[in-house]
C-alpha cells in the first residue's frame, strides 16, 4: 500500500473552482499541515476536528467500484450546454456547448434562436412542457427536418408509417427540426395549433446557476461534451443498450400488436450476467416506492432469476456506501413512475373533474429540482464513504448519465455506429448504423482534474467497454467492443481526498403532491410518462390486468400502495396485481 501523500497543490486544482469555499481552504490547510505532522493554529485545529479522514491512497489510479447514476431525457444542450461560456472554457481546452456558438431552427413565424430559459421558476424547472416526441420518428424529424409520408405530421407516433420520417441514405442532419417536431406532437396530443411562445420552448435550455448540483460536480470533475446515447429513440432501446449492448432490434417501448412483452424477447446477456458468471458483484438500486424496477423488466429474460438477490431500494444503497459495501458495478435508477426525480419533462396535463363538481388541471409532475436533489444525495454518500477496506471516496467512481434526449434540443449531429450485430426484421427497418442524440454524462471520481473536459466520442456502450477490459470479459457484443472507456476520465497522478471535493447543496423541491398519501381522485388519476406507461403495460399483460382497446393498463399509479422501506425482493413475495387498482 502506498503512503498516503501530503496533499499539495499538484493533488489539488485552482482555488477559483466551484464549491472551493474559504471555509473548505482551511479545512485543506488543515488537513495537509496535519498530514506532514506540522503544528496548526487554533483557527485550523478547529476545521481539522470536523474533518473527513484521510483514505488510504489505491495502488493504481482507476476505480474498484462503479456507481452509475442513469436520469431521463435530456440532451446536453440543454442541461450542460451553457457550463462554460466564450471566454471561460479552462486551461484552453475545447467545450463544444450550445453557448458557444449561434444555433437556431425554423418555425412557421420564422427564426427560433437556441436560449437560456427565463421567466417563472417552476415552469422553468419543469421545461418544456408539454413533453416532446421521443420514438424513433419524432427523432428522425428532429435530426432531419423531413416527414415522410406526409400523414405522419400531427400523429401521435402509433398512427405513423414507413419509413417512419428516416431520411433517404446520406441525407446530412442539420438538427434544425426540433421546433417542426415539437409542434406536430403538440398539435397530435394536445389537439390545437402551439403559439410561439409555446413552441419556442424546445430550443430552451439551463443556466449553469438554475442546476446548481450538476453544475459543480461537472465543473469539478470531468464533463463530456460527446456522449451519445445508444439508438436514436427512447428509453427502453437505450437503458438497454447501456446494459445489454443490444435493444434485439427493438426501437420503441410500445410493440405494436404485439405490445409490451416483446421485451420478453430481449434474451440477450447483459453486463451484469457477465461480471455474474466471473463471480464478480453488481447490484441495481432503485426507490423502494416504485415497487418494481425498470431494468429487471427491460432485461426481463436474463435478470429475472435476480432479482431478489441483486435489486435493492436505495436504503440499501446508502446503507451500503457507508459501510464500504458497494458492489464492483452499480446501477442507480431515480423515480420513473411517480413522484418523479428523474428529470424527465412532465407529461401533457388534462383537466379532471371532481366529485364536487370542481375541475382541476394534473399532469405528472416532474421537476428537474427533484433530480438535483437525488444527485446531491447519491455523491455526498460517496463523498462521504470512508471505509478502509471496502469501497470509499478513492477508489469508486460515479458516472451521471441520462438514457437519451428526450426530443429536447441538441445542435451535435449524432456520428455513425458499429450495428451490435445481425438483427432479423429490425424495427421500424432501422439497422443501427448511427448513435443516438448527444446526452450529459459527468465522470466524477478522486482521480479527475477539476475543470476536465473531454471531447472524446463516446457512448453508452462504454461503461460495459471499461467493465470488460477492467476484469478480462468477453465484449457483449461489437458496439461495446468499438467503444472507449472511462479510463479518459482517469488524468492524476495522485487522487484528491475528499476535503477537495466539493461539497454541493441541492435547492428547494417544491411539495410534490404525489409523494405522500392519501390520494385526490385527481392525483390517483394523473397520467404517466413514457418509461412509467410502458412499464406498467409490460406489468399489465404479464400479470393479466386489463387494458383498454388500445391495450393500455386500466391501473392507477402504484403511488396508493408503495412499500416504503422494502426491498425489491420483499415487495416481489406479493402478487404484483394487488398493488393495483
Amino acid at each position: 500500500m502506498k503512503k498516503n501523500p501530503v496533499p499539495s497543490a499538484t493533488a489539488s486544482t485552482s482555488v477559483n473552482k466551484p464549491g472551493l469555499t474559504r471555509r473548505n481552504f482551511l479545512k485543506l490547510s488543515a488537513a495537509a499541515a496535519a498530514s506532514a505532522g506540522m503544528p496548526i493554529s487554533n483557527v485550523l485545529a478547529d476545521e481539522a476536528d470536523e474533518f473527513p479522514p484521510v483514505l488510504p491512497v489505491p495502488e493504481k489510479p482507476g476505480f474498484e467500484h462503479l456507481v452509475v447514476l442513469m436520469f431521463e431525457n435530456r440532451s446536453f444542450d440543454n442541461l450542460l450546454g451553457h457550463l462554460y461560456p466564450p471566454g471561460k472554457v479552462p486551461d484552453g481546452q475545447n467545450f463544444n456547448g450550445v453557448a458557444n456558438g449561434s444555433y437556431s431552427n425554423p418555425s412557421p413565424d420564422g427564426s427560433v434562436a437556441a436560449h437560456v430559459y427565463s421567466g417563472n421558476t417552476d415552469i422553468i424547472m419543469r421545461s418544456p412542457t408539454p413533453d416532446p416526441g421521443e420514438e424513433y420518428p419524432h427523432v428522425n424529424t428532429q435530426l432531419y427536418g423531413t416527414v415522410d409520408p406526409p400523414g405522419n405530421a400531427n400523429v401521435e407516433f402509433m398512427k405513423m408509417s414507413a419509413p417512419f420520417n428516416a431520411p433517404p441514405a446520406g441525407t446530412e442532419a442539420k438538427m434544425e427540426g426540433f421546433v417542426k417536431d415539437y409542434i406536430n406532437n403538440y398539435i397530435a396530443t394536445q389537439g390545437r395549433q402551439p403559439d410561439r411562445e409555446e413552441y419556442e420552448v424546445i430550443m430552451g435550455s439551463f443556466s449553469p446557476e438554475m442546476l446548481p448540483v450538476t453544475s459543480t460536480l461537472a465543473r469539478s470533475f470531468a464533463v463530456y461534451d460527446a456522449w451519445f446515447c445508444g439508438v436514436p429513440s427512447q428509453t427502453f432501446c437505450n437503458r438497454s443498450f447501456f446494459n445489454a449492448s443490444t435493444s434485439s432490434g427493438f426501437v420503441t417501448n410500445d410493440g405494436g400488436s404485439e405490445g409490451y412483452l416483446k421485451w420478453e424477447r430481449n434474451i440477450a446477456p447483459t453486463i451484469f450476467n457477465r461480471l455474474e458468471d466471473a463471480g464478480i458483484s453488481w447490484a441495481v438500486y432503485f426507490d423502494e416506492s416504485q415497487i418494481v424496477s425498470l431494468t429487471g423488466f427491460i432485461n426481463i429474460a436474463a435478470l429475472r432469476p435476480y432479482w431478489k438477490t441483486r435489486f435493492f431500494g436505495m436504503k440499501k444503497f446508502h446503507e451500503h456506501a457507508a459501510a464500504g459495501k458497494l458492489p464492483a458495478y452499480a446501477f442507480i435508477e431515480p423515480r420513473l413512475i411517480f413522484n418523479h426525480n428523474d428529470m424527465h419533462p412532465p407529461v401533457p396535463s388534462f383537466e379532471f373533474k371532481g366529485p364536487d363538481g370542481t375541475t382541476v388541471e394534473v399532469g405528472a409532475m416532474d421537476d428537474v429540482r427533484a433530480g438535483e436533489k437525488l444527485l446531491h444525495e447519491v455523491y455526498s454518500s460517496i463523498r462521504t464513504s470512508a471505509s478502509l477496506k471496502g469501497s470509499n471516496a478513492m477508489n469508486t467512481m460515479l458516472l451521471v448519465t441520462f438514457d437519451e434526449h428526450g426530443g429536447t434540443y441538441d445542435h451535435v449531429p449524432p456520428p455513425s455506429a458499429v450495428p451490435p450485430g445481425p438483427v432479423d426484421n429490425p424495427e421500424m427497418g432501422f439497422t443501427f448504423n448511427r448513435l443516438g442524440v448527444r446526452v450529459p454524462a459527468i465522470a466524477i471520481s478522486a482521480w479527475t482534474k477539476s475543470g476536465t473536459i473531454i471531447n472524446d466520442e463516446m457512448h453508452h456502450g462504454s461503461a460495459i467497454a471499461s467493465l470488460c477490459r477492467k476484469y478480462n470479459l468477453n465484449p457483449l457484443t461489437a458496439r461495446d467492443e468499438n467503444a472507449r472507456d472511462l479510463t479518459n476520465a482517469i488524468n492524476l497522478n495522485e487522487p484528491r481526498q475528499t476535503w477537495d471535493w466539493p461539497e454541493t447543496t441541492p435547492q428547494y423541491v417544491p411539495p410534490n403532491p404525489e409523494a405522500f398519501g392519501p390520494f385526490t381522485e385527481a392525483v390517483a388519476s394523473m397520467p404517466l410518462t413514457a418509461p412509467a406507461l410502458s412499464l406498467l403495460g409490460m406489468l399489465t399483460q404479464k400479470f393479466g390486468l386489463p387494458t383498454d382497446k388500445n391495450r393500455q393498463p386500466l391501473v392507477r399509479h402504484t403511488r396508493c400502495c408503495s412499500v416504503s422501506g422494502s426491498d425489491y425482493s420483499d415487495s416481489r413475495r406479493a402478487d404484483v396485481s394487488r398493488f393495483y387498482h
